[in-house]
């Protein structure tokens, strides 16, 4: 298992390549970066889990460079089929359902399996507090606990099921190291 912090990693905005060609929007990408190491982790993975405030009803701009950098993923042989994917936003006032199913949306057109209970939007400690003295103390279990440990639980399940062995249409096997 590995942990990727964005903050900690220099990754670079996407140049539009695909948008300009198509076949100029290679794998690895022309731009030389932490990106790499993106790549590379996601591409050897069987499941990666994405954690995400919500800013302004979306995901952070960092998050929003790494997955138009995916792009050139999707681009030369949909690498990320199969790998399964989650999502988790954390929600300050309001948009994290939507930067959540954003982001699921996204890597599932690029090949990635949502699993059941996959998206997840948890608010911070004041808001759950407040929830927890209209709705009882029944409140914590559901929005936390009980959420993420059914999702470890399918995220396990599906990887043991190997789903990235299998070739869903699109993806081709790819043995370089960036």
């Amino acid at each position: 298992m590995s942990v990727l912090d964005l903050y900690r990693l220099n990754i670079g905005e996407c140049l539009g390549c695909f948008s300009v060609a198509p076949e100029k929007c290679t794998y690895p990408c022309v731009v030389s970066d932490d990106m790499d190491r993106v790549y590379r982790a996601l591409i050897d993975s069987h499941a990666a889990v994405f954690i995400t405030p919500t800013y302004w009803v979306n995901v952070p701009g960092k998050l929003k460079n790494l997955v138009d950098r995916l792009t050139s993923l999707e681009n030369n042989g949909f690498l990320l089929e199969g790998l399964i994917a989650a999502v988790i936003a954390i929600n300050q006032v309001n948009g994290g359902w939507e930067a959540a199913s954003w982001l699921a949306g996204v890597l599932n057109m690029m090949g990635a399996l949502i699993p059941p209970y996959g998206i997840q939007v948890f608010y911070p400690k004041s808001l759950q507090n407040r929830l927890e003295k209209c709705l009882g103390e029944s409140t914590k279990e559901y929005w936390g606990d009980r959420d993420l440990t059914t999702l470890a639980d399918n995220i396990a399940h599906l990887c043991g099921l190997k789903i990235r062995e299998h070739n869903f249409g699109f993806r081709r096997t790819v043995d370089q190291t960036p």
